[in-house]
């Protein structure tokens, strides 16, 4: 059971959200706010700290103190508390100003149910999750100083399909683009999760900028 902290503004939008969660039996709403303000005011409460939520879904847009800045805060206090950004913004500047304040994710608002999920699964285990759509951009910002690191597990045509990924290409253009089936394409996407142990195609493309290998 992983249990979700909201952060959210609108209280439709939050009303909303709470009743799309509390129909997936892994998971429970064990708290909202409607600001930053009340969010820190809750989760920074010393008895809090022995009952933080496995994940807080954060507006960025928030009255007051900005999501950003409230995550900078909460991160600051609780390092290992994972925080996933669910936003209308797709500007670059946002998402970059979202991951340097210290959040694990980002989400767009006009996803469905399952893409919210699958960003809230992917930071409850670790991992980074991006929404597909603006990969590319936050990859490209940042992670334009990638560490040294050992050389690349992936073949030449895996790094090929990744940085495709990395652009933010759909799974049918990366086949056109390399003249390959599109379960040929599927087969190389599996490959490169379990060779750089990603959950997802933004964490393996993150791991692998990194590393410099893309």
């Amino acid at each position: 059971m992983t249990r979700i902290f909201l952060v959210e503004d609108h209280l439709l939008m939050r009303q909303g959200l709470r009743a799309a969660l509390d129909r997936i039996p892994s998971l429970e709403v064990a708290g909202e706010a409607e600001s930053g303000e009340r969010a820190l005011e809750v989760l920074l409460a010393p008895e809090a700290a022995g009952s933080l939520p496995g994940v807080v879904v954060m507006d960025i847009g928030l009255p007051g103190i900005s999501g950003i800045e409230t995550t900078r805060r909460l991160k600051e206090a609780h390092p290992s508390l994972r925080i996933l950004m669910f936003t209308v913004h797709q500007l670059e500047d946002e998402i970059f100003a979202a991951f340097s304040s210290g959040a694990d994710g980002y989400c767009l608002k006009d996803s469905d149910v399952d893409s919210l999920l699958l960003g809230i699964q992917a930071v409850s285990l670790g991992s980074l999750y991006v929404d597909p759509r603006i990969a590319h951009l936050a990859i490209r910002r940042i992670l334009s100083s990638p560490e040294p690191g050992p050389e690349s597990p992936l073949s030449p045509r895996e790094t090929e399909v990744l940085r495709l990924l990395a652009e933010g290409r759909p799974n049918r253009e990366i086949a056109s683009e390399l003249d390959i089936s599109l379960s040929t394409v599927k087969a190389h996407i599996q490959s490169i999760l379990v060779k750089l142990s990603a959950t997802t195609r933004a964490d393996a493309a993150v791991k692998a900028f990194r590393k410099g290998w893309l």
